[in-house]
């Protein structure tokens, strides 16, 4: 996690909003992929534009934009579905990657087609799909794509789950990634301050996030608040400067501009003017510098100077482990659909399980196999909680199960109530075992971890 400032990856714009707004970008930043090319010969133009047609099962009408560059071999664009701007799509030779624990299929590649897309703004997540989709259906051979603005590589194995199996669906979770920035040289000091923050929210229309000075000890319930909040800002309107928003039943923060927040900020910390004038990159912009907004305490602190810092009040409920933060629709409805796609492997390990005559096999299937499902009957019929159950017996298209954890939504029910879950409505599940959790997204992981547990593998 510890860098130094020249280490972050330049990414633009580099400019205040105008028009007021420290939320507004003043131009649409396009999102880009690198796709590896498996084979000796360079790809073509033709042969792209025909395993594009074929997947998508029409003429995609191909232009040919004016090449200006000498690296480049070939380069067209074609519209898609539901995307306002053309996609641009060209060939060229690939930068040796000097990595030695990357792939090797992925060091070997001689070339590369690469691909540019300025997503909608509305429902960006859903084009995301459409393009990797494309993208990996065409080019069936290819061991991985990059996403050139996260820096997040898609190996196959990722391609095939996550976006072309019948249960893939739009996930916004793609859209960006959270990086960390502490104080280099106190890799052992939990109090270090650190600088969390998004890449890949400006392509979708929203200022990139933060959290800034918190100690290093919080930052995993820090990460688990940036993502949620990243995800509830694509889903709704954003917020004005100050406002309160909830990310959870009584959990509240506000988004503040980086440079309220950085005046505050020791000179030379992760965060401050000084630290982010020094992410300049050799093109004269600094990432640090364009429209970001940190995640802050609802109210400044302080009894003689006002200051916004980290919202503490939440990231301590989150190490609870019994806090619960919102889900947008879209991140409820890509779960769901791969938990239950691979029920049957959660319902055949609880089985095996069970089958074993060892006390402590007897004693963990108890509390081990755990549902998510929504939880009706609460206050607020716009926010259906979704809750976690221990699962005790299967009968037939339900489960007979009890509540974990107290809810938030229903003051009758307490953990460990019994609630009956139709199979239907559940979201999500894991396996809370001795060497590991594994949740729905492990669920090729599941079975084996059961057998080695029972000594059968």
């Amino acid at each position: 996690m510890d860098v130094e400032p020249d280490d972050l990856e330049p990414n633009e714009p580099d400019n205040d909003a105008p028009n007021g707004s420290p939320w507004t970008l003043e131009d649409a930043f396009p999102s880009s992929w690198v796709v590896f090319w498996p084979h000796q010969e360079a790809p073509t133009r033709e042969e792209i534009g025909s395993a594009f047609a074929a997947w998508l099962g029409r003429d995609i009408d191909a232009q040919s934009p004016e090449n200006e560059e000498e690296s480049v071999l070939w380069v067209m664009a074609f519209t898609m579905d539901g995307i306002d701007a053309p996609a641009v799509v060209w060939a060229e030779s690939a930068i040796p990657i000097q990595d030695d624990e990357g792939l090797q299929a992925i060091r070997d590649c001689k070339w590369v087609v690469r691909m540019q897309v300025i997503l909608p703004q509305s429902e960006p997540h859903e084009a995301y799909f459409r393009v990797v989709s494309l993208l990996a259906g065409a080019l069936g051979d290819v061991a991985g794509i990059l996403d050139a603005v996260t820096g997040q590589f898609l190996p196959r194995e990722t391609l095939e789950n996550g976006f072309l199996l019948p249960e893939a669906k739009p996930h916004e979770r793609w859209l960006w990634r959270v990086g960390g920035v502490g104080v280099a040289g106190e890799e052992a000091n939990e109090e270090r301050p650190t600088l969390l923050f998004t890449t890949g929210l400006w392509r979708c229309g929203r200022p990139e996030l933060e959290l800034m000075e918190i100690p290093a000890k919080h930052v995993r319930a820090g990460l688990i608040l940036i993502d949620a909040m990243a995800g509830l800002l694509l889903e709704g309107d954003m917020p004005e400067v100050g406002e309160k928003v909830e990310v959870g039943p009584g959990l509240e923060v506000c988004l503040q501009p980086w440079q309220e927040v950085a005046a505050t900020v020791l000179d030379g910390a992760p965060g401050s003017n000084t630290f982010r004038a020094a992410a300049r990159s050799e093109e004269g912009f600094s990432p640090l510098l364009g429209v970001r907004a940190v995640v802050c305490h609802p109210d400044p602190v302080g009894e003689f100077k006002k200051v916004w810092t980290w919202p503490t009040q939440v990231i301590a409920a989150l190490e609870t482990g019994h806090a619960a933060l919102f889900a947008t629709e879209h991140a409820i409805d890509a779960t769901a659909s791969r938990a239950r796609r691979h029920f049957d492997v959660f319902a055949t390990a609880f089985a095996s399980l069970r089958r074993s005559g060892d006390a402590a096999h007897q004693a963990l299937v108890q509390s081990a196999f755990q549902v998510q499902a929504p939880l009706e009957g609460g206050m607020d019929p716009d926010r259906v909680e979704q809750a976690w159950f221990i699962v005790r017996k299967f009968d037939g298209d339900s489960l007979d199960t009890v509540l974990l954890d107290q809810p938030h939504s229903r003051a009758d029910l307490s953990g460990g109530s019994s609630v009956r879950v139709p199979v239907a409505n559940i979201t999500d599940w894991r396996v809370e075992l001795p060497e590991g959790d594994l949740s729905s997204e492990l669920w090729t992981e599941l079975l084996p971890a059961v057998d080695r547990l029972r000594g059968i593998s």
